[in-house]
């Protein structure tokens, strides 16, 4: 059973839609991924680290590694941003709880560009709060404050190519240099002024994805479910669990008595830094909220980050209490975390690998006589496993302009894939979703 868990775990599974989706458009040239993403909905920065990944390592699902290491990087920064901003206690207890919290997990092991997102909104707001607190009544800055500064706008710039929700990330960081703070106009101007000159390449490809998001987009608009689901998988798991409605109350609970309970035991007056960890949460939450709107663009997976501040608030809540109390509800909070982490992790779906490495060994395998028909939605799937060992061509059925199109087009122009409806009588191979397989022939 053991060897069994090692083996067929969900680090080790076959690619789903989106993982694929990284995988082929990685592999493409430098000018082709930053083209493809281009015409796409999402920046470029991912999907140049993974090619070079790929160019040294070799393509499989082990890419999937860099987000296992960009999770656990993630976890110094924590450490040392709750440990400045409140105390070792409550950075202990929030950095184990997030090493272990459900939604990061399972983005640790996904070829996505969540756990790189987590872990430029770790580093980007920590540098942030250094900046800001090293100056204290200084008038002028010190070599470690410019340092700081430099460091953010640095972060900032790769950020905002890496994940377009980075722009609130760094906004949460300006409303409370802008409602609480104030000082350093020249070192904050400045920085968000490189970070703004480093993304204008890329804006006349920005404007033109937003226009794009606001005609056709698969993003479902907001409804009286929407907040109360984004906070139920960020805090316990994106998988259905038993105890996953119960923990997520206990948890909005302890987020709203928080406050309460800093602003008691400190005087009854809130902390700046506590402040500045309400902006990093509640920020980057409210202006997709906003936008929505106008046109959808909030979407859960997205905010993944924000679980790091909802645990150090939760955390230093409790704290301000007792410490014997934060360290109980830590770890009972802990056991149904790694109860959540162990369902994922023995996942094992079945995946287009398994369905497609079936037909191959079937009496009429896909080949020249009888090539791989799919879709859209599943097309990056089946391609990256067919191996060219069979035709992959792409049933011309609801290709709008969404995520995936311009991928399927840059295969297209480069001869691999063909968009065409099977011939009347043909044999070929039917691969959707599911996944799925059927074949059509005698």
């Amino acid at each position: 059973m053991l060897k069994t868990l090692l083996l067929q775990n969900y680090i080790t599974r076959g690619f789903w839609g989106d993982e694929a989706w990284t995988a082929v458009i990685s592999r493409l040239s430098i000018p082709e991924i930053i083209q493809v993403t281009g015409q796409d909905f999402h920046p470029p920065l991912y999907y140049l680290i993974v090619h070079g990944f790929m160019q040294v390592f070799g393509e499989s699902e082990w890419i999937r590694i860099l987000s296992t290491i960009f999770f656990i990087l993630t976890l110094i920064p924590v450490y040392f941003f709750a440990k400045k901003i409140a105390n070792k206690t409550v950075a202990w207890v929030s950095t184990v709880l997030v090493a272990f919290s459900p939604i990061l997990f399972i983005y640790a092991f996904e070829a996505r560009s969540y756990a790189f997102l987590t872990l430029m909104s770790v580093l980007s707001t920590f540098c942030f709060w250094q900046a800001v607190s090293l100056a204290k009544n200084r008038k002028k800055p010190t070599a470690q404050t410019i340092k700081a500064w430099i460091i953010y706008a640095i972060l900032g710039g790769f950020g905002v190519y890496t994940h377009y929700y980075m722009w609130f990330i760094l906004a949460s960081h300006g409303v409370y240099w802008l409602v609480i703070d104030r000082r350093q106009f020249k070192q904050v101007f400045l920085s968000y002024l490189f970070i703004f000159l480093a993304q204008l390449p890329w804006l006349p490809t920005l404007f033109s994805q937003v226009k794009t998001v606001a005609g056709d987009y698969w993003i479902g608009g907001m409804n009286e479910r929407t907040h109360a689901e984004y906070f139920m998988r960020i805090v316990a798991g994106d998988i259905t669990t038993p105890w996953q409605t119960v923990l997520s109350k206990i948890m909005f609970a302890a987020l709203l008595i928080s406050p309460i309970l800093v602003w008691l035991k400190n005087k009854r007056q809130l902390p700046r830094p506590y402040i500045f960890l309400w902006s990093w949460l509640v920020v980057p939450v409210l202006i997709p909220t906003l936008m929505s709107f106008l046109t959808p663009v909030f979407f859960y997976r997205y905010l993944v980050f924000t679980s790091v501040p909802i645990l150090i608030i939760i955390a230093w809540g409790v704290g301000a209490v007792k410490k014997e109390l934060l360290y109980a509800l830590g770890a009972l909070l802990l056991i149904f975390y790694i109860r959540t982490d162990y369902r994922i992790f023995d996942c094992f779906p079945r995946s287009m690998r398994e369905e497609l490495g079936a037909t191959f060994v079937t009496q009429q395998p896909p080949s020249e006589e009888a090539p791989v028909f799919t879709y859209l939605p599943s097309f990056a799937e089946v391609y990256y496993y067919t191996s060219q060992r069979a035709p992959v061509k792409v049933v011309p059925m609801g290709l709008v302009q969404f995520s995936g199109k311009s991928l399927l087009d840059k295969y297209e122009e480069k001869g691999l894939v063909e968009i065409v409806e099977p011939a009347e009588g043909q044999i070929y191979w039917e691969f959707d979703q599911g996944p799925t397989s059927e074949f059509h022939g005698n």
